[in-house]
């Protein structure tokens, strides 16, 4: 795979703006080769449904503006449509345990979660949190999806306390966790003579 096809996989799986300089860091190469790639994909990506958007220094793949009318509709369809048992089960982790981030959703779920993530933001019933854990954003069920479900507060769900505070994801989170610590002690240890 080369550098351009690597770029377009991490932008679509991202699904969110990144800047040049979070993509150079993810593909071990340097600002100027990542730019000139950009450069590449969004000329090989001009003539599609999916185009690559630049603004500043940040870059997306986006639908291109001539499908607006198409999208809108399946957009539309997800927004009033039923939820699937996968955006249920990701809402409900969220709502028990959230806010959290991707890495730890998907840890839980054991699968990926990037576009389940994505539909409950365009619902209104998720959102991403400014805060900032295991270098990631994190995501929380929105006050919407307190009032659709008719809770004065997150605390009024089934059982919340005692699913909230289940050993067994507790272990499975702590475990996330434990690489990224590790990572903050290297290099921060003092010897002791």
């Amino acid at each position: 795979m080369n550098l351009e096809q690597i770029i377009e996989a991490i932008l679509f799986a991202a699904g969110k703006p990144l800047s040049e300089r979070k993509l150079a860091d993810l593909t071990g190469k340097k600002t100027d080769e990542v730019s000139v790639a950009l450069d590449g994909l969004q000329e090989r990506l001009s003539e599609r449904g999916v185009i690559l958007q630049r603004y500043e220094k940040d870059v997306e793949l986006v639908t291109h503006p001539e499908v607006a009318e198409y999208v809108s509709k399946v957009v539309k369809d997800e927004e009033q449509g039923e939820l699937t048992r996968a955006a249920l089960e990701a809402l409900t982790i969220l709502a028990y345990r959230g806010p959290m981030t991707r890495p730890e959703l998907e840890q839980i779920r054991g699968v990926q979660s990037s576009m389940i993530l994505r539909n409950l933001m365009i619902r209104g019933l998720v959102e991403q949190k400014e805060d900032m854990r295991l270098g990631q954003a994190t995501y929380a069920v929105t006050f919407d999806f307190l009032n659709h479900l008719g809770l004065k507060s997150i605390k009024d769900l089934p059982e919340y306390e005692e699913l909230r505070g289940h050993t067994a994801i507790s272990d499975m989170l702590e475990q996330l966790k434990e690489p990224e610590e590790s990572k903050e002690s290297d290099g921060n240890e003092e010897i002791s003579v």
